[in-house]
C-alpha cells in the first residue's frame, strides 16, 4: 500500500519519469524570461495524482542573467503532467552577500573537506549524504551550500532532502528541508 502524502525519495541525476521529462521540455515554450536546466529528480508523492519533485538550475534571462536553484513540482494525473509550483531554494547573485551558483555533483576539494569535518566528528542521530554542491556565499566567513539526503538514525527512518549550509569560519551548520 502506498504511503499517501509522504515523499518517496528517489534521487537520480540521470533519469526521471518520461512524463516529467516531457513537461520540463515544454517549459521552454511556455515560460518566458527563464530557462530551466534539471539537476536531479528527487522523488514523488501520492496526493490527488502523483507529485514529482525536480531540482533545477533557473537562469533568469531578463536584464542580466541570474542563476538560482529551484524546486519544480509537477503533478501527474492520468495522461497529463503539469507544473504546479516553482519554489526558490537558493537565490543566486554576484552582489555582496549573494550566492555564487556553481552546481556540481562532485564536491570541490575545499567543500568536501569542510563537509567531512562537519559530519565525521561528533554528528549523532542523522546520516547526511551530499548529493550536489550548489555554491558559496560570502558572509562572515564563507557559506558552503549543499543539497543532501538526510536520514534520521531511527527505526523506520524517513529520509528527506535538505539544503545544508556550512559556515567555514564558525563551523555552524543549518538545515532547510526541501522535500520530505
Amino acid at each position: 500500500m502506498p504511503n499517501l502524502g509522504r515523499w518517496s525519495i528517489e534521487v537520480s541525476a540521470n533519469s526521471m519519469p518520461q512524463k516529467v521529462a516531457t513537461a520540463i521540455g515544454e517549459l521552454k515554450e511556455k515560460l518566458v524570461g527563464a530557462e530551466y536546466d534539471p539537476i536531479a529528480y528527487l522523488g514523488s508523492q501520492e496526493v490527488n495524482g502523483v507529485n514529482h519533485a525536480v531540482l533545477a538550475e533557473q537562469t533568469l534571462t531578463t536584464g542580466r542573467d541570474t542563476k538560482n536553484v529551484v524546486l519544480l513540482i509537477f503533478n501527474e494525473k492520468g495522461m497529463d503532467c503539469t507544473l504546479v509550483n516553482i519554489e526558490r531554494v537558493v537565490e543566486g547573485g554576484g552582489d555582496l552577500g549573494g550566492t555564487y551558483i556553481k552546481v556540481q555533483a562532485e564536491l570541490p576539494m575545499e567543500a568536501r573537506q569542510l563537509f567531512n569535518n562537519m559530519f565525521q566528528t561528533g554528528w549523532v542521530g542523522t546520516n547526511v549524504e551530499p548529493i550536489f554542491f550548489i555554491g558559496t556565499q560570502m558572509t562572515k566567513g564563507v557559506d558552503y551550500k549543499y543539497i543532501c539526503k538526510v536520514t534520521p538514525v531511527t527505526p523506520d527512518p524517513e529520509p528527506y532532502i535538505s539544503l545544508v549550509t556550512i559556515n567555514s569560519m564558525d563551523k555552524t551548520c543549518r538545515f532547510d528541508t526541501i522535500i520530505g
